[in-house]
């Protein structure tokens, strides 16, 4: 799997108040590299630029009292930046920071799951109490 952003689900609203325009937001995003691998035709004379821009994404994001930021190395030297929040930062202590914000995406992916599978089985369960009612709701709107 190819990620370049690791983003908590906590930090992600003050992550992308940080970011000023596209460019930053597809950083943000995990849409585009924070090594600029990925500029093409016009873009790439333009590297210097959106370098300066990465640069700056990451010198606000690190200003942001909320925010822990760490930029290092994952799979085959790629740049990855991580993003938590200064508190699961905390709570990580010293294990490895992309294993860390990883388990932690996790977890919040398998709540959601959770919630959309009780919200469907509550669904079912109230379509079917009202299925059972039915007749008598009937009878009293024929009364």
């Amino acid at each position: 799997m190819r990620t370049n952003t690791f983003l908590t689900p906590k930090a992600r609203k003050a992550a992308f108040s940080c970011a000023r325009g596209p460019y930053q937001t597809s950083l943000i995003a995990d849409q585009s590299s924070w090594a600029g691998s990925d500029l093409r035709g016009n873009a790439k004379s333009y590297a210097t630029k959106y370098r300066d821009s990465r640069w700056g994404l990451i010198r606000r994001l690190r200003e942001n009292d909320e925010l822990a930021v760490e930029e290092t190395t994952g799979a085959r030297g790629r740049a990855v930046v991580v993003i938590m929040t200064k508190a699961e930062r905390r709570r990580v202590g010293r294990r490895p920071i992309i294993e860390a914000a990883s388990r932690i995406i996790e977890r919040d992916a398998q709540a959601r799951e959770r919630a959309k599978r009780k919200a469907a089985r509550e669904a079912a369960r109230n379509a079917r109490n009202f299925a059972e009612d039915l007749p008598s709701l009937v009878a009293l709107a024929a009364a």
